[in-house]
């Protein structure tokens, strides 16, 4: 699993392939629980975090790239 620290370093492209990833694996868990092959619940909450890191970095790069044009255009 990766760290925010991880998340942060990578660029835009990368972390939506990265969210992506996240979204298939979290369906093929909640697929894997609800038809009884896995018995591991907290895997999904587990995933739903590392969705919301990653959301969350992504974000936070939208808002700098922001802040760095609005700082030329000044």
């Amino acid at each position: 699993m990766l760290t925010y620290q991880e998340l942060k370093s990578m660029t835009h492209k990368e972390l939506l392939k990265e969210l992506a990833d996240a979204r298939e694996v979290m369906m093929k868990k909640r697929i894997t629980v609800k038809t009884k092959h896995d018995k591991d619940t907290s895997s999904i909450n587990k995933q739903k975090k590392l969705i919301a890191r990653i959301k969350t970095a992504i974000k936070e790069a939208e808002l700098e790239e922001m802040i760095e044009t609005s700082k030329k255009i000044d």
